[in-house]
């Protein structure tokens, strides 16, 4: 039997949460919808009464007799909607989701998590009606199958592939997977917020979310955009600028995923890079601030460029073991210098995983491998601006990327990790 105190702090919350969701269907539905707020605090409050019946006769008839109850009440709640030309049943399904809420109420212990978390995003889900809409317009055919080839990869794929390193070639099938998920994971959040944010709220979000995307898309694009416009010369240095600084909290980010030992030593010169790059910025956001510049991103989660990132990742890994046994840590930098040229997430999973209990790399020199490849990469970048923009652009660039790589090597050879 429940303690009395407990069943009326279950109420409590189940009336909270009935209320929190009724409002905001009470204000979408400008008082013409039949459930109103105290109709879903109702039905969320039956929903823990349902528990308490049950529970006592130690039956599941209430919950029965409760569901079939409140079915009703949610067909004929949409038959008089209809009448006044209303559709849609996302307040239905919402009634529902809020009895059920309530059961949860009921099973659920002090102080709530589930039962609360349930309830918000709930609310959140009814509260950005806009907010989905404006994102499922802004999708592309092309981009809904990416993400169903994505969820194929992470959830069928990944499960049976074997968690064992194959020698001699130093593998592991399945961290190369959880390495393009990972990376493709956040690639994609850095993609869908350029979508939804970069143009109408600035270059600063352009560069910032470009940059967890790809700041090399970014720089290419970027420097295309002022081939073409001259006029907007120092707002697409300045969003290449913040991709490129952005960058380099990434790598500390993707290295602390893998190997919390690396990310820990890289935490202190990734940051100071990255901030040395928003600070310096600032000067090309002063320049012009009423440019617009455009950025333009394929899609993360395309099958293509994920395979080409395993290849890549995979070639990364074989080579870095056969480097090490034959020339040692020197060899690794030597990787990392020509591989940063090319891709810097696949440098710093594979030296991060190297690095695990020092098996291969010590996390030290991991973390200089990386903080090379960053380095590499940088001068890529650069090389990438002045072959597809304009010399200008490459000069207004190349100020801030000489002081990245002077930095760079400052830490290295004086400061070290």
């Amino acid at each position: 039997m429940i303690d009395n105190l407990v069943l009326f702090q279950k109420i409590f919350f189940s009336l909270a949460i009935g209320a929190l969701v009724g409002i905001e269907r009470e204000k979408r539905g400008h008082g013409e919808l039949v459930e109103g707020l105290r109709t879903f605090m109702l039905v969320c409050f039956l929903g823990v009464l349902t528990g308490v019946f049950s529970d006592i006769l130690q039956s599941n008839i209430p919950f029965l007799i409760s569901f079939l109850s409140v079915g009703v009440l949610t067909v004929l709640g949409y038959i008089a909607k209809t009448r006044h030309g209303h559709l849609g049943l996302t307040t239905e399904i919402a009634f529902l989701s809020t009895f059920a809420i309530g059961i949860i109420i009921f099973f659920d212990n002090y102080p709530y998590f589930l039962s609360v978390a349930l309830g918000i995003l709930l609310a959140f889900i009814l509260i950005s009606k806009e907010f989905f809409h404006k994102f499922a317009k802004h999708l592309k055919i092309k981009e809904i199958r990416d993400a169903v080839i994505f969820a194929i990869l992470a959830f069928v794929i990944y499960p049976l592939l074997p968690n064992q390193t194959i020698a001699p070639y130093g593998i592991n099938p399945s961290l190369v997977w959880i390495s393009m998920i990972s990376v493709m994971s956040i690639s994609f959040f850095g993609y869908v917020a350029v979508k939804l944010f970069g143009v109408k709220k600035g270059l600063a979000f352009t560069g910032l979310f470009g940059g967890l995307a790809t700041s090399t898309g970014v720089a290419i694009s970027m420097a295309e955009d002022v081939r073409k416009n001259k006029r907007i010369l120092y707002s697409a240095t300045f969003a290449v600028i913040i991709a490129s600084s952005t960058m380099f909290l990434r790598m500390a980010v993707v290295s602390s995923i893998f190997n919390f030992e690396v990310g820990e030593r890289l935490i202190i010169p990734m940051a100071l890079f990255a901030f040395s790059g928003f600070l310096l910025s600032l000067r090309s956001w002063q320049q012009n601030r009423k440019e617009k510049a455009v950025i333009t991103l394929n899609s993360p989660l395309a099958l293509k460029p994920a395979i080409k990132f395993g290849l890549f990742f995979m070639l990364i890994l074989f080579i870095s073991n056969f480097a090490k046994n034959y020339f040692g840590t020197t060899g690794l930098y030597l990787i990392a210098l020509i591989g940063g040229l090319v891709e810097v997430d696949a440098i710093t999973i594979s030296y991060s995983t190297l690095a695990v209990a020092g098996s291969v790399l010590s996390p030290v020199a991991a973390a200089i491998g990386i903080i090379i490849a960053a380095m590499s990469n940088t001068y890529s970048k650069w090389l990438l601006v002045n072959r597809f923009g304009s010399r200008k652009m490459g000069l207004e660039v190349g100020k801030v990327f000489i002081i990245f790589i002077a930095l760079g090597l400052l830490f290295l050879l004086f400061i070290g990790i």
